[in-house]
């Protein structure tokens, strides 16, 4: 069970030194969620501990029950809790093309959400699994990059997910003479790599 704690004040500042002083711990070490309504204000907080204890406790239990053994290690940057997996069976864990993973990831986010009432960020990974698909998908962008700066002609990318678009626009914004626009309504947003000349 995640404990959430409350605070009310007239500011973030002034909840927040209540949090830390009852509490005993630190800002850093803490999920903190605002909330303000016309003169009203408090905050929303979870020890970051406690999120890693439920996520390990979590993962451990659901891939128990499908007879997978896994070490793994959360690490937590700007409130994204990263979870890298291995496991004894990673075809399992991971799925055809990542589903099991994506399912396993949904399903966690969801018990996170139950627990707290909260929106926690958590990213799972296995072997790598995520981090080697990115790099592929980052080298085939710099590939068709390269290709709209050679022909000076914009190019429209397949549909993508918000992530996938997040990367694109990110890899793009250090390359000269492109810039990158999304278009088009969810589940066909794509995005347009623009030649913008010199």
């Amino acid at each position: 069970m995640i404990k959430v704690y409350k605070y009310e004040g007239k500011d973030e500042e002034d909840c927040l030194t209540s949090c830390i002083e009852e509490l005993d711990t630190y800002a850093c070490d803490l999920f903190v969620v605002n909330h303000e309504e016309e003169d009203k204000f408090w905050i929303e907080v979870v020890k970051k501990e406690d999120i890693t204890a439920f996520i390990k406790e979590y993962l451990k239990e659901v891939l128990t029950k499908m007879n997978v053994e896994i070490n793994l290690e959360v690490r937590e940057d700007e409130n994204i809790f990263s979870v890298t997996m291995v496991s004894n069976n990673n075809p399992v864990l991971i799925g055809k093309e990542g589903k099991n993973l994506n399912a396993l990831q949904f399903l966690l986010r969801q018990a996170l959400t139950n627990q707290t009432g909260l929106d926690i960020k958590v990213n799972l990974d296995a072997s790598n699994y995520r981090a080697k698909r990115v790099k592929n998908f980052e080298y085939q962008i710099k590939n068709i990059v390269r290709e709209v700066q050679k022909t000076k002609t914009d190019t429209k990318l397949d549909p993508m997910n918000s992530y996938q678009r997040r990367i694109v626009h990110s890899l793009l914004s250090n390359f000269s003479n492109v810039t990158t626009e999304s278009v088009g309504e969810e589940p066909n947003r794509c995005v347009v790599i623009k030649y913008i000349g010199d």
